[in-house]
């Protein structure tokens, strides 16, 4: 039996080999046609790094696909081979088959999670940033930031933990200034601020080291630290990363919400990352049943039902972004595809019609 799984896992490889190379060819072409006819900077260097950095996104969407054309092509080979009589008069049922095939799309799903973990939000990045040069467009301004350390000037350090850089306030405020031996001085904390030129502290704490042994501390309700501040310069100097992968986006909808900043986006952005990952193990158990029909029109339900899946999650992520539905409502597309799947997986059997 081993032999045999062998034998079908390196047919599955092969053809996922061969499709997502094309299928990603065919996606980045396309995107490059359209980048090229829109272009205000044709620097052709600029170009191919675009694509190449865009490739990692374009595996992510494709493979659920490729997934389940892999296992079509290889029903079908099986088929027309006549490999499939052989092992069906073994004793193996496509069930049994379908089984241990299905260990096959996990892999593929912790594929997916290390590209979109690890590479896609570096390489999102790079081609967002290639993508301004070609097209000439100023830098986007993040509307939040948090957990940053600015320099205001050689001996003065600001810390916050939230910051909305449109209402220009935050919470979570440490100032920390050093004198020229870069010994601390002075500490200001504070649970809110406000930056309008000056920074308007709330609720906090001033901390006055004058030596080891002569340290003041101050609570205060309201103070204004006496230094200018250009909120537009201060937008440059913070470094914000645009949340691209399941951690970041995670981490960004629950300091959202611990701050009072809306959330929604985030969360459904987060849900529908995480189903586009489970997305080849759920597929390919959903379509398992129907590759091995031999009727002609099969290959149009696959497709009708590959569409109604794509599109389906698509609008339930913009409902759950609305708060028309919960977040976690994403998943009601995988679950009814799951269940399809199951009432036709038992009902599987090999037939020549």
């Amino acid at each position: 039996m081993k032999i045999l799984y062998r034998y079908l896992y390196k047919k599955l490889t092969v053809y996922l080999l061969i499709l997502v190379p094309s299928f990603s060819f065919v996606a980045v072409l396309a995107e490059l046609i359209e980048l090229l006819r829109k272009a205000k900077n044709l620097d052709f260097t600029a170009i191919l790094l675009y694509t190449i950095y865009q490739t990692p996104e374009k595996i992510y969407y494709i493979l659920p696909v490729s997934m389940v054309v892999a296992f079509f092509l290889l029903a079908k080979d099986l088929i027309n081979s006549r490999e499939i009589y052989p092992i069906l008069l073994n004793g193996l049922s496509l069930k049994r088959i379908g089984f241990s095939l299905f260990i096959f799309p996990t892999l593929v799903s912790g594929i997916q999670i290390l590209n979109h973990e690890f590479v896609m939000p570096k390489a999102k990045k790079n081609a967002e940033e290639i993508y301004r040069i070609i097209k000439k467009k100023p830098k986007s301004e993040p509307l939040i930031a948090y957990s940053s350390w600015v320099t205001i000037d050689k001996r003065t350090f600001l810390y916050f933990s939230f910051f909305d850089l449109r209402k220009k306030e935050g919470k979570g405020l440490v100032i920390l200034r050093y004198d020229r031996n870069f010994n601390p001085v002075i500490r200001i904390e504070g649970k809110s601020f406000k930056i309008d030129k000056e920074i308007y502290i709330n609720n906090g704490k001033i901390i006055t080291i004058n030596s080891l042994s002569n340290i003041d501390l101050k609570k205060f309700s309201s103070f204004v630290f006496p230094e200018k501040i250009d909120v537009e310069n201060l937008k440059k100097l913070i470094k914000v990363k645009k949340p691209v992968s399941i951690r970041q986006l995670y981490r960004s909808a629950k300091i959202a919400e611990k701050f009072g900043y809306p959330s929604a986006f985030y969360w459904s952005k987060m849900y529908s990352k995480l189903s586009t990952v489970i997305a080849p193990l759920i597929l390919s158990f959903s379509f398992y049943p129907f590759i091995w029909s031999r009727k002609k029109y099969t290959i149009v339900i696959i497709a009708f039902l590959l569409l109604g899946y794509w599109y389906s999650t698509a609008f339930l992520s913009t409902m759950a972004q609305s708060n028309v539905i919960p977040y976690y409502g994403i998943f009601a597309v995988d679950v009814i595809y799951v269940l399809l799947g199951l009432i036709f997986y038992r009902k599987l059997k090999f037939s020549e019609l």
